[in-house]
Formats: structure tokens, C-alpha cells, sequence
């Protein structure tokens, strides 16, 4: 019985000109402080005691202060806040904007935008993961993979000839790993990744399942890491299937593009609908699914897949449209992942791809989006502190199909329903919520209750909210029968902040100050912070060890900060809440649950 054929997914080439390069700003020492007074005044008042300083007026009670040469930032912003009426005097800081490369064809590439790469960049541009891309063949010799391919195998003939005689293979590993920042060309997802080539079709475009089950088992026992399938056909083989299972079996992520027959019946694209895949469609401009791209329940992910530019044979390049050039946004962006997290399996880096992404389409899990649109900041951001899928894992009800972030309906058994996130709260994580503030200090719920690895490495039931992470603990004493994570801590890793690098306060006076991070907590956060906390004795206000218990100590002194984009707003960091301040002088807290989750 003659092998199955399949189709190499649809490409469109169109040769692009070149764009001149970008060069990124570099940051200097702040010389000057940003102040803000709590109401309009005289300001000579609060500068009065520094000599020779020039005051700027920055608009709604801000002002930037200029210091003479020699004057210490740190000094003279400790003398400023001492005065009852300063909000902030924070330095004036430079900001560099994020990981721009300089590739002339970058500005061509408006998928890199929208999947978030400049700033997943900012934390890593990857490492030597190796990651197989079977197709039909690549060229070795093209100036952004040059140096960074390995010796591969061809599955057709047996040998070590992987040249590309049609195109596409180059135009997929361009886009997983092309070299960014050499003012060359374009830049790929994972600038120091390493290619292992394997040609499993032909120069018509065709492959045959003989070719790419060889090529699949080639490559994971040649140590790829990730195996990138930009090929599919809609007739399923249970030998190419095995094949799929073996690779995964080993740890091996495996990445397949769903297809392009969506007008053509939509049929389910193998081998992108095989269970242990990772499949991906394609997305357009404005994040819809295209018209070609087929969709069904096999869906993982959406990425870009109109009009990519990327590279081609003979040191060329060229705009590729199909599924095959949105798979290899998602292979790159698992090699970062694994850039930073080595010791994960491919199913871990799927699970954090899924978690990660974006939600389009029908609140939850989809047919046409999947999980959602590839978000690689948010996927990198969340590899740093994984410890375990939460994916399919319910603390209740039992369904092993069970999404916890999907929306339910409202549920019979008397459990509290929130229309406005489409979840539920009850048990003991609704007492905990009602007792120690509610909507305002945590937020909706925005999962159901499920099992995760908690914060000591076991296996524990959580919940999500705007704001903050609950884990059940039923062998504690109350209030610590639920642990709050420490969630400030832990979003300032995934920004690659480290706290005890920031300016410290020191004492000051009207202040509570904390000796453990040497950061005093003035007003207005003062108060919000004294105003609330963990409920320990029934008195009424709250001690300061019941505040301490929710909070945590603070981790920085009040800053200026863009919480999303267009909000700018003073912030103080603590163990376990972000306080920020808004122009209408309301003290909320940053909702870092909906930011862990990269929602």
C-alpha cells in the first residue's frame, strides 16, 4: 500500500526592499528628582533648603528639580520627602526602549509587534536550543543562519544532502532563527538557536509519511529539542501518528501548522490534529483567524501568517503567507522558553505556550483560536517562575478536559457566581475572600478552583483573582489555612526586576519604616495599608501584624511607573500587592493576578 502524500502548506513570495536601521538609546544615571506635592504650594518652601536648585514645572503639582553637579540624588530626595505635603521625589530616570533590532527588514515584519518579541526579547534572544525544522531541506549558507545550522540528514535519499530546492524549509527556519541585531535582513524569534535540517520533500513540495517519520525519529534521537512540521495532509496514519508519540514520549516539543484547506471542507490537518502536537493557525492584521487557516477543537494556538517576511534561498528574502509561517512563530518562541527554562519537557513549554497566550474568540478555549493568539512576552515571563501545568487538572468536578480559566455557567450547588469573569467562589476560599476584603482587595475570581504545584513544590488547590493567588492549606491554623503568594515578588522576577537593587528609603520621618528591605511606607499608602489586613483577632482595625500578613513588607519606595500601556501612576511594590496611586488620589491595587497570568 503506497505511503500517504502530503502537501507542503501554502506560501506566497513577494521580494521585499530594505529599511534603514535603528539604533537603541542607552540609559544614563538620573541627576535630577521628579516631585510631587500632595496640594499647590509655594515650592521655594520645600527647596529652601538645598542650594542652587532649579525647579521646572512638570504640570499637576509636578516638578522637576535640577541638581547641582556633585549633588547625591538619593541625599536630596530623602531631604524632599521629609516635607508633609510630598507625594514622591523619585530621580528623573531615562527610559530605553525595548529590544529594537537593527535589521534593515524589521519594520516589514509587523507580526514581531503584535506577538509582543521586542519585549520578550529584553529577556532573553535565546540560547543554542536545537530545534529541527523538516521541510524540504535549508540553506545552510544564508547570512542569518549561517553558522548556526547543523549537519543534518535527508530522509529521502539517506544521505547528508539537506539543500533546499524549493524555498520553503529556509523561510521557516528564517523565522525560528534568524539572526537579529546584524543589521542584516530580517530577525527571527530566537537569534542564538541552532537548526538541525532535515529534507523529508521534495522540490514539488510533496512529502511522503515514510520521509517524515524517518525525519521525526532522526531528530529526536539527534537531539532536537523542538520539531517545528510546517507540512500536513487530511488523512490520518496511525504510523505517523507512532511517530509523533515517539518524539513526544521523549520530552521532544512538537509544533505542526493546521492547514490551509479551511474553504476546502476544513477537514482536521494531520499530523497538526494528532492530540501530542502543538497545533497552530494562522492569524491576520487585526488577530482575526484567516479565511484559509482550518480550525476545529485540535487547535492550540493562533500566531501571524499574512504576509511574513522572512528568508529564502540564495541569501534572499521574501513575505510568506500560511499556517507554515505561523507554526515557526511558535517553535521560536518555545525555544526561549527553553532558553531559560532547560530543564522543562516539551509538554511543560506547551502548557506555558497555552497559558500565556492571548484569549480571542469565544471566552476560554476555542475551535478557531484554541487557547489564543501567541504572547511571547507573556510566555517567556511565565517559564521563570512555572512549577506545573494548571491545564486539565480540576480540584472539582472531575472533568480531565477541564479548562479552570474558561467561563462556566452559574451553578446550582449554591456557589457564589461572577457574570462579570464567568467563575465561581466557594468553600473555604469564599469565607477567606468575604472576611479579608472582598472586590477590593482580591478581586474576581478569574479561574475555577484547581489543582497546581504550590509554593513548596506539592501538588495544592489554587484560585486566581484580579489580584492576587489563593492556595487551600486545610492542615493550617486560620487565617493560614490560605497561603497568599507572593505575588509582588514574583511579578518583578518575571519583569527581570530584582528588588534588592532598587533605591532604598532608609527611614523617614512620619513614616512607617521596615528594617527588613530598609523602605519606609509614608502616605498616602500608609493608611490604605494600616486600613487593612488579615483578620486575626475579631477587633475591630487591623494591627499591624494583620496588615503585615497581607501584604507583606515593602519592596521599593514609591515610583513612576506605565502599569499598562497609557497608565502612568506612582507605585509601591510589596511582598505580596502592588499600591499604585491615580490622579484622582485613590490608593487601588495592581491587579498582578490578571498580570501572572499574562491576561
Amino acid at each position: 500500500m503506497p505511503a500517504r502524500s502530503g502537501l507542503l502548506l501554502l506560501i506566497i513570495f513577494v521580494v521585499v526592499a530594505g529599511l534603514p536601521p535603528v539604533t537603541p538609546v542607552q540609559a544614563a544615571h538620573p541627576t535630577d528628582l521628579i516631585v510631587k506635592f500632595a496640594v499647590p504650594q509655594d515650592t521655594t518652601d520645600v527647596v529652601r533648603a538645598l542650594k542652587a536648585l532649579k525647579v521646572e514645572p512638570l504640570g499637576e503639582q509636578t516638578y522637576l528639580v535640577r541638581l547641582p553637579a556633585g549633588m547625591s540624588v538619593e541625599w536630596a530626595g530623602n531631604r524632599i520627602r521629609q516635607h508633609k505635603n510630598v507625594v514622591y521625589a523619585v530621580p528623573d530616570y531615562e527610559r530605553t526602549i525595548t529590544r529594537t533590532p537593527n535589521d534593515p527588514l524589521r519594520e516589514r515584519q509587523w507580526a514581531l509587534g503584535t506577538i509582543a518579541a521586542y519585549d520578550a526579547w529584553d529577556i532573553t534572544t535565546g540560547g543554542p536550543i536545537v530545534v529541527a525544522v523538516i521541510d524540504t531541506g535549508i540553506d545552510a549558507s544564508h547570512p542569518e543562519l549561517e553558522g548556526r545550522v547543523l549537519g543534518g540528514f535527508n530522509a529521502i535519499t539517506g544521505s547528508t544532502d539537506v539543500s533546499d530546492d524549493n524555498g520553503h524549509g529556509t523561510a521557516v527556519a528564517g523565522l525560528i532563527a534568524a539572526s537579529g541585531d546584524n543589521g542584516v535582513g530580517i530577525a527571527g524569534m530566537c537569534w542564538g538557536c541552532v537548526i538541525l535540517p532535515i529534507k523529508a520533500c521534495l522540490s514539488s513540495g510533496r512529502c511522503r509519511d515514510s520521509s517524515v517519520i524517518s525525519a521525526i525519529r532522526w531528530a529526536t534521537d539527534n537531539g532536537a529539542r523542538i520539531i517545528n512540521l510546517s507540512l500536513g495532509g487530511t488523512l490520518a496514519s496511525p504510523a505517523l501518528h507512532e511517530a509523533v508519540r515517539y518524539a513526544t514520549e521523549r520530552g521532544v516539543l512538537v509544533v505542526a501548522a493546521s492547514g490551509n484547506e479551511r474553504a476546502e471542507g476544513n477537514a482536521p490537518n494531520y499530523p497538526a490534529a494528532y492530540p501530542e502536537t502543538v497545533a497552530i493557525g494562522a492569524s491576520g492584521y487585526s488577530d482575526e483567524v484567516t479565511g484559509f487557516s482550518n480550525t476545529g477543537e485540535f487547535i492550540d494556538l493562533v500566531a501571524p501568517g499574512v504576509d511574513i517576511a522572512t528568508t529564502t534561498p540564495g541569501d534572499g528574502y521574501a513575505l510568506a503567507t500560511g499556517t507554515s509561517f505561523a507554526s515557526p512563530f511558535a517553535s521560536g518562541a518555545a525555544a526561549l522558553i527553553m532558553t531559560i527554562r532547560p530543564d522543562l519537557s516539551g509538554a511543560d513549554v506547551r502548557c506555558i505556550l497555552s497559558v500565556a497566550a492571548d484569549d480571542r474568540g469565544a471566552p476560554g478555549r476555542d475551535g478557531e483560536y484554541g487557547y489564543g493568539r501567541l504572547n511571547v512576552l507573556a510566555a517567556v515571563q511565565t517559564a521563570t517562575t512555572y512549577g506545573g501545568c494548571p491545564l486539565g487538572t480540576p480540584a472539582v468536578g472531575g472533568n480531565p478536559g477541564f479548562d479552570p480559566f474558561a467561563r462556566v455557567e452559574p451553578p446550582a450547588d449554591g456557589r457564589l457566581y461572577f457574570p462579570e469573569t464567568g467563575h465561581t467562589l466557594g468553600g473555604g476560599f469564599r469565607a477567606y475572600w468575604e472576611q479579608n476584603g472582598g472586590l477590593p482587595i482580591f478581586g474576581f475570581p478569574v479561574s475555577e478552583e484547581f489543582t497546581e504545584i504550590g509554593s513548596d513544590g506539592r501538588p495544592v488547590t489554587v484560585q486566581y483573582f484580579e489580584r492576587h493567588r489563593f492556595e487551600w492549606r486545610p492542615e493550617n491554623q486560620p487565617p493560614y489555612h490560605v497561603l497568599l503568594s507572593r505575588i509582588g515578588d514574583t511579578i518583578l522576577q518575571r519583569q527581570g526586576r530584582d528588588w534588592t537593587t532598587f533605591e532604598r528609603s532608609g527611614p523617614l520621618a512620619g513614616c512607617l519604616y521596615f528594617a527588613e528591605t530598609n523602605q519606609s511606607l509614608c502616605e498616602p499608602f500608609l493608611s490604605y495599608w494600616q486600613r487593612n489586613g488579615l483578620e486575626f483577632d475579631g477587633r475591630p482595625g487591623k494591627s499591624y501584624a494583620e496588615s503585615l500578613a497581607l501584604f507583606g513588607l515593602p519592596l521599593s519606595a514609591p515610583r513612576v511607573e506605565e502599569t499598562r500601556p497609557g497608565t502612568v501612576v506612582i507605585v509601591q511594590w510589596f511582598e505580596r500587592a502592588r499600591f499604585e496611586l491615580h490622579p484622582d488620589g485613590k490608593v487601588l491595587l495592581g491587579l498582578l493576578g490578571n498580570e501572572l497570568l499574562g491576561r
